[in-house]
């Protein structure tokens, strides 16, 4: 019985220390956007801040954009590029955002995708800052920051190690 307890321990522990946290990734290749204005498409679901992150970071990185009611977004005014999000939180003694995925399409093809689940980073790591992870993950799809590197500040609640 011991035995069997300690197996169990064993693959439960290892298993939390999983950093797998980025499910899917297509990096944006910027130069399919340059002089185009970007859509933010606002769905009127997620929480505000995530939206005023991304055109924070879109500003970061040199980005035209607009913010866009999802209502008028399938309108053929334009042929701009689309930006899609979602962020949902789930509850386990405290709040935290456990799915965060950014798609952009262009002509109704993706030129840029990137999905994470935190439940992936094992154990207490889901919890940590949605805006610093959410940060963290558009600097993953905008610059060269690498899926490993990502991974880890993801993991570790968005804040870099001392």
């Amino acid at each position: 019985m011991l035995r069997c307890f300690t197996a169990i321990s064993t693959i439960l522990l290892l298993s939390g220390c999983a950093n797998n946290a980025i499910v899917e990734l297509q990096k944006l290749d910027s130069k399919s956007l340059t002089n185009k204005n970007i859509q933010i498409i606002d769905d009127g679901k997620t929480k505000d801040s995530i939206k005023h992150i991304i055109a924070g970071k879109l500003d970061k990185y040199g980005f035209k954009y607009q913010i866009v009611d999802i209502s008028q977004s399938n309108s053929n005014v334009t042929n701009n590029p689309k930006l899609t999000y979602s962020a949902n939180w789930w509850w386990d003694m405290a709040s935290y955002m456990r799915y965060l995925n950014i798609e952009i399409k262009d002509n109704s093809q993706t030129i840029a995708l990137v999905k994470i689940d935190t439940v992936k980073c094992g154990g207490f790591d889901k919890f940590g800052s949605a805006q610093r992870r959410t940060e963290i993950t558009l600097d993953l799809l905008l610059s060269d920051l690498s899926k490993e590197e990502a991974n880890e500040l993801i993991c570790l609640g968005g804040q870099p190690k001392n």
